[in-house]
């Protein structure tokens, strides 16, 4: 089992399904960063930090690799919980998986 698999099924057990708002949460708090400083790394409001964590927005595939490279993470996690909150969003039971 490798430690992609490992820290998703951590988060799952822990927190529920996976969600982009849940990644960055978790890898935020990880960091032990607060919203202003973890959206001053990524260039972004502390406003914007709180909506994505939220879940009030939905982000692109290129700052879900943005978020994952910066602090650190796994860019397949990050991208497979981005592009489910998108296949949710688009009204569809359908599981993504990203290899």
């Amino acid at each position: 089992m490798n430690i992609d698999h490992k820290f998703k099924v951590k988060l799952d057990k822990e927190m529920g399904p996976l969600s982009f708002a849940l990644f960055m949460r978790v890898v935020r708090n990880a960091l032990g960063l607060t919203q202003e400083a973890f959206g001053k790394k990524l260039g972004i409001s502390r406003a914007n930090v709180c909506d994505i964590e939220k879940g009030r927005h939905l982000v692109s595939t290129e700052f879900a690799i943005k978020v994952a490279r910066k602090a650190g993470y796994s860019e397949k996690i990050a991208l497979q919980a981005c592009l489910q909150d998108q296949v949710r969003k688009a009204g569809s039971e359908a599981r993504v998986a990203v290899s």
